[in-house]
């Protein structure tokens, strides 16, 4: 659904918000603002990587920016997707879909959008745009941050199948947003190389923009060392809590060999010497409890358990 954004304050730009692109809109575009069928392929991509293109056609300068995804019922981690954004002279398109609303839905507010409308050109409407789209990274980066403490204060006490899938959850969170971060940045240091002309106010917020990004690129990449970390604390003392139960479960095995064998050396069908006396059997179970103590205090003087 296209959606023509009214300003409180009059302005020389027009932004259209199209929520969820259909085959109307699309129609729309191409007859209306006479966008090629190439740069709608472009906008209704939900798997396009951020990048800076320019139409010399339509005159028409194309950016595509990813933003984090939170996670669902269905997928337990972050992901992301792009934003589209069209320029086209003095209008102003922005392309989203459900997933992605969150980061226009701000701008429903009519504070918000007087804020905007004090934008001295479209470009500084557009960098305005990304510069919100940029914090929510260090808001996710913020939020996995949190969820990995908590984890590291459960796994310092036990180990869990359902915490290391939380921790798994949390590295593939990290992987998604570095690569979408990274290759915002690209985008964003295109565009200072761009056909693209900014006014003097949104070249300094462009440089802000970028500020932004590299606070969140650092910001991940720590927080997946911190993260790498964990998980391979976590993988030692899963194999140490191994190690301990094959040790116990090993000396145990050997200990209780000796009642195994006297039991089945007396239990044979034949005179055997002792004291041929109905108590015999305390003689036995007494001479196996001492060989086993034996055993254990043999094994233990020699660190083997």
């Amino acid at each position: 659904m296209i959606k023509q954004q009214i300003f409180p304050i009059e302005t020389d730009f027009n932004w259209y918000d199209v929520n969820g692109l259909n085959e109307a809109d699309s129609r729309r575009l191409q007859t209306e603002f006479y966008f090629t069928p190439e740069i709608i392929s472009y906008v209704s991509d939900r798997h396009e990587r951020p990048h800076y293109d320019y139409d010399q056609y339509t005159d028409t300068h194309l950016l595509v920016y990813d933003v984090p995804v939170w996670p669902t019922t269905t997928i337990k981690h972050f992901t992301s997707r792009p934003i589209t954004f069209l320029l086209q002279d003095k209008n102003l398109f922005s392309f989203h879909t459900i997933e992605t609303s969150y980061v226009f839905d701000e701008f429903n507010d009519p504070k918000v959008l007087r804020r905007l409308s004090h934008a001295q050109d479209v470009t500084e409407l557009l960098v305005t745009f990304l510069m919100y789209a940029s914090q929510y990274f260090q808001r996710a980066i913020t939020q996995l941050d949190a969820e990995r403490n908590d984890l590291d204060v459960k796994l310092s006490d036990d180990i869990d199948n359902k915490d290391l899938v939380e921790l798994s959850n949390i590295e593939k969170s990290l992987v998604y947003l570095s690569s979408s971060i990274q290759t915002d940045q690209m985008m964003l240091r295109s565009l200072q190389h761009s056909r693209l002309t900014f006014s003097k106010a949104a070249k300094e917020m462009l440089d802000d923009v970028l500020i932004e990004s590299s606070q969140s690129s650092e910001m991940v990449q720590i927080s997946r060392q911190v993260t790498k970390t964990l998980s391979s604390t976590s993988n030692n003392m899963m194999n140490n809590n191994l190690n301990d139960t094959m040790k116990f479960l090993t000396v145990w095995s050997i200990v209780l060999t000796i009642p195994t064998i006297l039991t089945g050396f007396y239990g044979m069908n034949v005179n055997l010497p002792v004291l041929g006396s109905s108590y015999d059997w305390i003689i036995i179970i007494l001479i196996t409890v001492l060989l086993m103590v034996w055993l254990i205090s043999f094994m233990r003087k020699h660190h083997l358990f």
